[in-house]
């Protein structure tokens, strides 16, 4: 990637190369992304460590936004085999800013100081300038230690092979199968900035994505979301008590070439050319995700944002002060009306042509990957009715002739009936109610959806309730036929309510993710591994085979099976009469507090009221099944 024509040897080995365009050259003159407007290609950067004891990394080149892809350099690397760092620059006021890494598995955060060179005589670019870096404060650096891995000597192996093709509706409605016939269940954490950078105070914070997928891992998660957000600044994140910050956010799928200023202080937008590098980082994410064994839930768009956090200052590229083609989504602050116009049409215009050539473009990035969803929208307006459906229907018939066809999902409107959803002609879904029902079906095609609860649109203020609380809204839902997505706040620094006390924040965002909810994210992977117990083909939903009516079972005369959770644990009946009492039945206790598995002995089957009393207290799961196995 790098041009190494342009510096000799000697030259690369402590130089950036950054295009000379006036005042700008300093990073934090005008420029919301420091660095990312004005670096062309890194050549060998080395960057001495202090806190590695002198070490030296090469940075080879720019992967995406001012991120540098490092690696240790010298006589070490040949000596040792090292893993991978990658270093992200983000300016401040003046020729500086702050250097944010990770390295063998740890976070740092240092200031750096951009000193000019030389300019290089040689090279082809006239207007071509080199500056040194120099790390500043050796002492100063906060290093934190990588996600904790909680919870993975209780789930099962995470899914290390690669995904076959994509899935496909199974015979069995409430969930999907994969490229095998296998049917399965998606379970996982997602949270907002996995795919663009956020960042408080004018300055995103780069996201270490090969860390986000290990703690996925580490959790025994097989599903996340990769969001889409519409604004490249948005107003009053509720993060806070009072004063609550507006954040940044970049890369985006357009170019950003003016001329002109937009309203965020960056240049406008031409919505007919695309940022290769904004693809060619969610191809790259996509991938990683694939080989982990994760599918992932691709949004086209959010709707959200602009409902909830637009101001006039956002630089939102459909509203016309902000892009260079004449498109005008008619806000100019204050309307909400007007906000989310370019969601709330009921029929196609100028925005939703520049729309749909954006969904061909993503289609066309990722459609050859086979860990895909796509998902449309999520609490968008009830009015933008028209404008899911239109995306629903437009990317069906795009990708119909393609290699692949990807499940289409379809999330919460906001304050509008999930029946709405129901009645689409969506593949998945993720409604507003707390507990999906039992069967989600509706009048479109297909007639039944696959259901996964997000915990984003059903369950907003669980960081309010207890950890038990919080373990009965997913085990309520799984038990009732359905899946479960977290909205993990993850490094997202969440201080009101204590919803996210994420370590070392640094303008909004963390290096650590917060402890507090790890019981709840090893429980999706718990509630994968029974998936996993169970043939997903033939159980269903029952709220009378068990007291507590949570439960999950096939009942053949042999080979039956069920997966009863009790809430608050305690003493409960079940009815075990499908099989005679001439079978026997494996009994496997699970403390989804702890993740502590208890078998106990085989019991006979055939009783209509079988008393069960959990070994330990709080909520309980209980396995069962045929001695010789399930049907």
């Amino acid at each position: 990637m790098a041009n190494r024509g342009l510096l000799n040897r000697r030259q690369q080995r402590d130089s950036i190369s950054l295009d000379h365009k006036g005042s700008n050259i300093i990073p934090g003159a005008g420029s919301n992304y420091g660095l990312t407007l004005h670096i062309n290609k890194a050549h060998n950067v080395e960057l001495t460590m202090p806190f590695r004891m002198g070490a030296t990394w090469e940075c080879h080149h720019v992967v995406a936004a001012g991120v540098l892809a490092c690696r240790r350099a010298g006589h070490l690397a040949r000596r040792k085999k090292l893993g991978q760092a990658s270093f992200a620059l983000h300016a401040e006021a003046g020729p500086g800013g702050r250097l944010y890494g990770s390295q063998d598995g740890r976070h740092y955060v240092g200031t750096f100081k951009l000193r000019r060179s030389a300019t290089d005589e040689k090279s082809n670019r006239a207007q071509t300038m080199r500056f040194s870096i120099l790390l500043l404060l050796t002492l100063g650096f906060n290093a934190c230690p990588a996600p904790a891995q909680e919870g993975k000597d209780h789930n099962a192996p995470a899914l290390s092979a690669p995904i076959k093709g994509p899935l496909r509706q199974s015979r069995n409605p409430n969930y999907f199968e994969d490229a095998s016939g296998t049917p399965l269940i998606l379970c996982g954490s997602q949270t907002w900035n996995t795919l663009q950078d956020w960042g408080s105070k004018g300055a995103v914070q780069p996201l270490d994505f090969e860390a986000f997928v290990s703690f996925l891992k580490a959790h025994g998660h097989n599903f996340t979301l990769l969001w889409c957000t519409e604004l490249p600044k948005f107003r009053g994140l509720p993060t806070t008590e009072s004063s609550p910050p507006d954040f940044t956010v970049s890369p985006f799928p357009w170019m950003r070439s003016g001329p002109g200023l937009a309203t965020d202080g960056g240049l406008k937008f031409n919505l007919t050319k695309f940022d290769q590098a904004y693809f060619d980082r969610l191809r790259a994410r996509v991938q990683a995700l694939s080989s982990a064994g994760i599918y992932v839930g691709v949004y086209l768009f959010s709707g959200e944002f602009l409902l909830r956090f637009r101001c006039s200052t956002d630089g939102y590229p459909f509203t016309g002060a902000n892009n260079v083609n004449g498109v005008d989504d008619g806000y100019r602050g204050g309307s909400v009306e007007r906000a989310v116009a370019s969601v709330t049409m009921t029929a196609p215009n100028a925005i939703t042509e520049f729309q749909d050539a954006y969904v061909k473009k993503t289609i066309d990035t990722l459609n050859d990957l086979p860990n895909v969803l796509w998902i449309v929208s999520e609490e968008a307006p009830p009015k933008s009715t028209w404008w899911n459906d239109h995306l629903i229907s437009f990317v069906r018939a795009y990708e119909k002739w393609k290699s692949f066809q990807h499940p289409i999902g379809y999330a919460a409107l906001d304050s509008a009936a999930d029946t709405i959803l129901y009645n689409s002609d969506a593949d998945w879904v993720a409604p507003a109610a707390r507990v999906s029902p039992a069967r989600s079906c509706g009048t479109g095609q297909p007639s039944c959806k696959v259901n996964i609860n997000d915990s984003d649109h059903s369950y907003f203020g669980m960081w309010n309730d207890t950890p038990l609380t919080n373990r009965n809204y997913a085990w309520e839902n799984f038990t009732t036929g359905n899946q479960v997505l977290f909205m993990d706040p993850y490094l997202v620094y969440y201080p009101r309510q204590n919803r996210n006390l994420c370590a070392a924040p640094v303008n909004g965002i963390g290096c650590k993710p917060d402890p507090r909810w790890d019981n709840f994210r090893s429980n999706l992977g718990y509630i994968l591994r029974y998936s996993r117990k169970l043939n997903l083909a033939n159980v269903a939903p029952s709220s009378t085979l068990c007291s507590t009516h949570y439960c999950l079972a096939q009942t053949p005369s042999v080979g039956a099976e069920y997966l009863a959770y009790a809430p608050a644990g305690g003493s409960f009946t079940m009815d075990l009469s499908a099989m005679p009492n001439s079978r026997k039945l494996a009994v496997e206790w699970f403390n989804p507090a702890s993740g502590e598995t208890i078998s106990q002995n085989s019991i006979t089957a055939g009783s209509s009221a079988r008393s069960f009393s959990a070994p330990f207290t709080g909520d309980a799961v209980l396995y069962l099944v045929d001695s010789d196995g399930h049907k």
